[in-house]
């Protein structure tokens, strides 16, 4: 297990989800492959998806 620095602190708010039962399995199996909370890879995961919309988005405007 790595040493991971403390979490930052900041602010957060509840978010109730309905997700298939296939993808939670596969969420919590790589979670526990990787060592990290459900939340950790969630919120991994909305910031790249967020990036990627924003870098998208700027392509476009470009055209």
């Amino acid at each position: 297990m790595e040493n991971k620095p403390p979490p930052e602190k900041t602010e957060t708010k509840l978010l109730n989800i309905l997700l298939p039962e296939e993808l939670i399995n596969r969420i919590n199996a790589v979670c526990t492959d990787k060592d990290m909370t459900i939340q950790e890879f969630v919120t991994d995961a909305v910031i790249e998806k967020l990036e990627l919309v924003y870098k998208e988005r700027r392509k476009k405007d470009r055209l």
